[in-house]
Order: structure tokens, then C-alpha cells, then sequence
């Protein structure tokens, strides 16, 4: 966890950076700070590893402020992944992403299989890759270096300066797509400064927008679009993302055929549905398909020797829905408010009309942009 508490940067022609900000960075959560040029955006990320030490105010990782804690040392503990990339040309990949393992004195053959690890998880064959020099290199491939080299020492944060604004839109929205899909699986605490809104409305599970120094807006991006703070948050989205993001209901974002079950078939054929569609949670339905409830991959794994039982038997049926109709912002509410990542979407007669995830709400939102 970043806690940001009153910070105030001004530098010594007393212009003034970052003007008595408040902020609480969750633990495993992506934040995007935004915002116009000269905002206080990149002055704010760099706080966090002192590249620039606050004028005023504490700055707590985990609950120690940082000022107590010696700079270098703290830098080798916190990712960083800049616009330029910065790797070493003279530098093979492999020495390049375990340049901060090695100075943190990490057992070779631990850091070496590390490596091996990270280039197989940003899709670089290590047998292929690990040898080359950065110039051997495309742009992109180079960047994927460059955030697996900000993992390499598993830090707990990482930080990232504008890291894809230098690419094509191409392997930008590539590079997007792997940062999601990477954050998915190792869950680090993210500071990613950005001028893009449509990155942020991408990437971020919270946007923070600035203007002059100050946090004019923490949200989600869902709320950031649906309930701007002022006529500046308002602008800096556009109008018609606006517009568009209000109109969505649930319809226009739901999965209209999920995964769905008879509530009188056995658990044998539970697990088999959740392994051929490689899902973790069934539907259930009448045969009427009328919605009862859910069937998580849990229950089926308590209750599965017992051959006796249905799915009827084993499934939760206090489950929340939303209508058809049902406007997006709503949805979201209602899922964040019971801790869902998903939530069925039935007709007026209780009919299973579809699915809304949290994928399937991205990927609507980015087609209305």
C-alpha cells in the first residue's frame, strides 16, 4: 500500500508541482495518474521512489515513510519502467533483467530460472531471446524487456512512466493487452503515469485525474465516465465518451449465451461443463430456464463424492441479478457492492437472458471510445 499524506512539492523557484495531495494506493491494485502537461503527474510517481523527495508531507510504503529509508535501497525494492526503455545496449537481455537481482545479492541460479520465467510470460522464447543484445531487438520486444527487467526482483511495486507512448499503436495496444494480462497474474501494486485517457480507461482499476498540482478525481474508470466531478474532468474525457458510456445498459454488454445448467443434472456433469467451456462458475436454470442460482468450482470440489447429490442440491441460490434494461453504472454498483466479478442478467419473468463480467464491461466501454 502508497499513502500519500498532505504531499507538497515546490521547487526552489517556488513554482509549485504537487500541492498538499491525498492519496491511498491499494496492494495489488493498477492506479493511472492523468492529467495535462505540467499537472504534477510524473512529479507525483517519482515521489514514491525519490527520485524527487517531497517539499512536504509523508509518503508510507506498507506503513514506513519512506524519508526514513535509505533512497538507493529503496529504489532496488520498487520496479521502474520508463518511456525510453533504458536498457543497457552493450548488455544481453539476460544481464539487463537481472541487473537488479544481481545487486540485491539474489542466489544466481534463482535469479537465471527467474528470467527464464518472465521472457516465457511476455511471450520472448527464452532459448531464443535470453542472448540478444536490446539493438537484435523490435521496439516493443524491447519494452517487454523492460517490464519484466521492473519484475525481475519481485518488487511489490512497480512504477511506470508513460512506458508505451513511444510505440506504434500496434504493439501500444499489444503491450496494453500484456500489461492486463500480466497484472492479472502477479498482482503488483501499479503507479502508471499516462496522457492517454483511452490507456487509463483501459489498464487502471482507479484513474487519477490532476490539474495544477492536485487530485481533482480518484475513481474508477466506470465512475470517472459516468459521474465526472466537474467541467474539467468533463473535458479532459470528451464529451462523447460521456454520452455513450451514460446510454449502456447491461444489454449492450452482456454475454447473451453463458455457460448454463439444468438444475437436476449430477455433479459429474457440472465439472465436465466447467472443463470443456474452462470456466469456474455454472449458471443453473429450470427447464425453463428460469435462473435458481450458481454452482462455483468450490462447492462442486466439497460436495463432489457424493454421488447422490444434484447441483440443485449443492448450488447458491441467494445469488443477485440484475434486470434487462439495467443501465451499466448501476450493474457495476451492485457487483461492487457484494464483491462480484460477474452478475447474471434476467428478463422480467426471471428468464436467464445473460451474463455481465468484468471483462465483457471493458470490452464495451472500448468500443464506445
Amino acid at each position: 500500500m502508497i499513502q500519500f499524506i498532505n504531499v507538497t512539492k515546490r521547487y526552489n523557484d517556488q513554482s509549485m508541482a504537487v500541492n498538499g495531495i491525498n492519496l491511498e494506493i491499494k496492494a495489488g491494485e493498477l492506479v493511472t495518474l492523468i492529467g495535462p502537461s505540467g499537472c504534477g503527474k510524473t512529479t507525483t510517481m517519482k515521489m514514491v521512489n525519490r527520485l524527487v523527495e517531497p517539499t512536504s508531507g509523508q509518503i508510507l510504503v506498507d506503513g514506513q515513510d519512506i524519508s526514513k529509508i535509505n533512497p538507493v535501497e529503496l529504489r532496488r525494492n520498487i520496479g521502474y519502467v520508463i518511456q525510453q526503455i533504458g536498457l543497457f545496449p552493450h548488455m544481453k537481455i539476460k544481464d539487463n533483467v537481472a541487473l537488479v537481482p544481481r545487486l540485491k545479492g539474489i542466489n544466481k541460479e534463482t535469479y537465471e530460472k527467474r528470467i527464464d520465467e518472465l521472457l516465457d510470460m511476455v511471450g520472448l522464447n527464452p532459448d531464443e531471446y535470453r542472448d540478444r543484445y536490446p539493438s537484435e531487438l523490435s521496439g516493443g520486444q524491447q519494452q517487454r524487456v523492460g517490464v519484466i527487467r521492473a519484475m525481475a526482483a519481485e518488487p511489490s511495486i512497480i512504477l511506470m512512466d508513460e512506458p508505451f507512448s513511444a510505440l506504434d499503436p500496434i504493439s501500444r495496444e499489444q503491450l496494453q493487452d500484456e500489461l492486463i494480462r500480466l497484472q492479472e497474474e502477479v498482482k503488483k501494486t501499479i503507479v502508471f503515469v499516462s496522457h492517454d485517457m483511452d490507456e487509463a480507461l483501459k489498464i487502471a482499476d482507479r484513474i487519477v485525474l490532476m490539474q495544477e498540482g492536485e487530485i481533482v478525481q480518484a475513481d474508477t474508470p466506470d465512475r470517472i465516465l459516468r459521474r465526472p466531478e466537474n467541467d474539467f474532468v468533463r473535458t479532459f474525457i470528451g464529451e462523447s465518451r460521456l454520452n455513450e458510456s451514460e446510454n449502456l445498459m447491461v444489454d449492450d454488454v452482456m454475454i447473451p449465451n453463458p455457460v448454463s445448467v439444468f438444475l437436476w443434472r449430477g455433479l459429474a456433469h457440472g465439472a465436465q461443463l466447467m472443463r470443456r467451456h474452462r470456466v469456474t462458475t455454472l449458471l443453473v436454470t429450470d427447464r425453463n430456464r428460469l435462473f435458481k442460482g450458481i454452482v462455483t468450482k468450490e462447492l462442486l470440489e466439497e460436495h463432489y463424492q457424493n454421488e447422490e447429490l444434484s447441483l440443485h442440491d449443492i448450488m447458491k441460490s441467494d445469488v443477485p441479478v440484475v434486470a434487462v434494461g439495467t443501465a451499466i453504472g448501476d450493474a457495476v454498483d451492485v457487483m461492487k457492492n457484494h464483491g462480484l466479478n460477474s452478475i447474471p442478467v434476467v428478463h422480467p419473468n426471471g428468464q436467464l437472458a445473460g451474463l455481465v463480467t468484468n471483462s465483457s464491461l471493458i470490452d464495451a466501454l472500448l468500443k464506445q471510445i
